[in-house]
């Protein structure tokens, strides 16, 4: 907890780590599906919202039908500036992603250096994050940090000013296995 004023006129940059908080969701319930954009409203609340970016993995060769291409599409059209690097695939044919979270900091780093906001949300447990988040308050930003109870990392809460508990914030919904399988409620 830092002696920081919350002004509501505050510029708010949302960074969403989407395989780190994914994983988290389904290792809680599987039947569970984020709804990132409510997510992000409930963590910026009143303040104003200058930009919400997801980053993510995506395969190197893939067609029309891959389903991350759908879901990075489908945030894209509700306001996401989506960054997606492409994943690596290992001899065993498991597929691992690489810079993705590189690609976040950097992100992070330049938007604080040019003075694109005042407070940066990160949303992901993961250590490799600190760095970042004190470099990002160096240069006279405040940082905040929302995770799960369960994969948080403490020295990415004790760097944080602000933490929030992702488990005690409503975004998720319950889906229909239905959904999955015949592209949807609204078809």
């Amino acid at each position: 907890m830092t002696l920081y004023t919350d002004p509501s006129y505050s510029r708010v940059m949302v960074f969403i780590d989407y395989r780190n908080i994914n994983n988290s969701v389904r290792y809680l319930d599987d039947s569970l599906t984020m709804d990132l954009a409510a997510l992000v409203k409930k963590l910026v609340g009143k303040r104003n919202l200058v930009g919400a970016y997801v980053f993510d993995a995506r395969k190197m060769y893939t067609d029309s039908s891959d389903e991350t291409i759908a879901m990075h599409n489908s945030l894209r059209e509700q306001g996401f500036r989506v960054i997606a690097r492409e994943s690596l695939t290992l001899k065993d044919g498991h597929t691992e992603q690489k810079e993705v979270d590189v690609s976040m900091a950097c992100e992070m780093l330049e938007h604080a250096l040019n003075n694109h906001y005042d407070v940066a949300i990160v949303v992901s447990g993961d250590r490799d994050f600190v760095p970042a988040i004190q470099k990002v308050q160096t240069a006279g930003k405040r940082v905040e940090v929302a995770a799960f109870d369960d994969v948080f990392n403490e020295e990415s809460r004790r760097s944080a000013d602000r933490f929030f508990r992702l488990n005690e914030i409503p975004f998720m919904e319950m889906i229909s296995p239905f959904e999955h399988e015949e592209g949807g409620v609204d078809d």
